[in-house]
């Protein structure tokens, strides 16, 4: 049975299986209208007797896991906002949970009482919103979970710059080595190894170098996303610089060969179609780096899904003086899109994957617009799929 305190106002139910975590939460939170239940069941079972607001519910729990219970929830009760407590290493569940729309927040053990109780008095102003419009409610529940996506991501930055530090370091070495790449082909011609090694070990010491700069690339990229990370929500000048600019064919180049081995999986081929030399366009590399690799990526899934053997993917590139602007066209012959598909893509947490998020094309969508550019996505069912970029090109 959940237990209550008998006070008016929107209902919050509490679930811990620790019953000391309960009673610190009610005594806590004396301004609201809380009730507890020491496990999943006992919280069904409250809220098929009681209207509740907002369900905050720990992740770890015998029996019913929170998880659990925020799926039955999310289907019996949607209109109820969920929270979750959880600590800093229950992240894979929490973005599990949260890009499938079972929570809203989520909160750090041990919490704030100044900070729950705003988090709480949003919850309930989110619930008053959802009984009287439902549009307004998804609407908030989508930011929020922006929101809280993005303080996950901070959480998670510091910890990811050591490793990535680490690998640039060893990708330095590695392309050191591959500076002696000709005298060490030549010593393994002369070696006695069969020539079958021989063949396929000078070919892969001849790799050495282009391997070793598309890693690289790659890790430059992923070091800038990470310092760009770190840099939301720290105030600008705008006056000490103008916008970012960059040269996008290497971008061009790197987002095929990141996504070449995805590509092969599918029976599919990358191309490139365009002139040799591209006008610098207004936007930084690592913010194209990121649009390009989403869109060729999603390419090659989508001929993949197809399943027909030697399908495309073609980046066609044109420049038109007249307008300043560059024109990038993402080109597959995969499953394509139906009408229906096609007018939610681009939407924040809108995948037709399971494994997808909904976030890659709304992400691109914003990159390019922010860039002053325009972004289009044209789509067939069983043709394939069209997604043209417009850039204003750097004076």
């Amino acid at each position: 049975m959940a237990e209550a305190l008998h006070r008016s106002g929107p209902l919050v139910l509490y679930v811990d299986d620790d019953r000391t975590n309960r009673i610190v939460f009610e005594q806590s939170l004396g301004e609201f209208n809380v009730r507890t239940a020491p496990d999943g069941k006992a919280a069904l079972e409250a809220m098929a007797e009681h209207e509740v607001a907002v369900l905050v519910t720990d992740m770890r729990m015998p029996g019913m896991s929170g998880e659990e219970l925020l799926r039955v929830v999310k289907e019996r009760y949607p209109q109820t906002i969920r929270m979750v407590v959880t600590a800093y290493s229950d992240v894979d569940p929490i973005l599990r949970a949260i890009n499938e729309g079972l929570v809203a927040r989520y909160i750090i053990k041990p919490w704030d009482r100044n900070e729950l109780v705003q988090v709480l008095r949003w919850a309930c102003e989110a619930s008053t919103f959802a009984r009287d419009s439902a549009a307004l409610h998804r609407r908030l529940l989508e930011t929020e979970r922006l929101v809280t996506l993005g303080s996950i991501a901070g959480m998670l930055v510091h910890d990811l710059k050591q490793p990535l530090m680490s690998l640039i370091v060893n990708i330095e070495s590695l392309r050191e080595m591959s500076k002696d790449a000709p005298a060490i082909a030549s010593a393994v011609e002369r070696s006695e190894l069969s020539p079958a090694m021989r063949k396929n070990l000078v070919a892969q010491v001849n790799d050495l170098g282009a391997l070793a700069n598309d890693l690289r690339a790659s890790a430059n990229h992923l070091n800038e996303m990470i310092n760009g990370l770190r840099e939301l929500g720290r105030p600008r000048d705008t006056a000490l610089g103008g916008p970012s600019s960059s040269d996008p064919l290497p971008v061009v180049r790197h987002a095929i060969a990141v996504c070449q081995e995805l590509a092969l999986r599918g029976r599919a081929s990358i191309d490139y179609d365009g002139p040799k030399a591209l006008p610098h366009v207004r936007i930084s590399a690592t913010e194209l780096t990121q649009v390009l690799i989403n869109l060729v990526s999603n390419g090659a899934q989508a001929v993949a899904a197809r399943g027909v053997p030697n399908g495309r993917v073609r980046i066609r590139a044109r420049q038109d003086d007249a307008d300043h602007t560059l024109e990038l066209q993402i080109v597959d012959d995969g499953v394509g899109m139906a009408p229906e598909v096609l007018e939610r893509a681009g939407t924040p947490f809108f995948t037709t994957r399971a494994e997808g998020t909904g976030l890659g094309l709304a992400q691109c969508q914003r990159l390019v617009g922010t860039a002053g550019g325009r972004f289009r996505i044209e789509s067939t069912q069983g043709i394939g799929t069209t997604v043209t970029i417009i850039l204003p090109t750097a004076a």
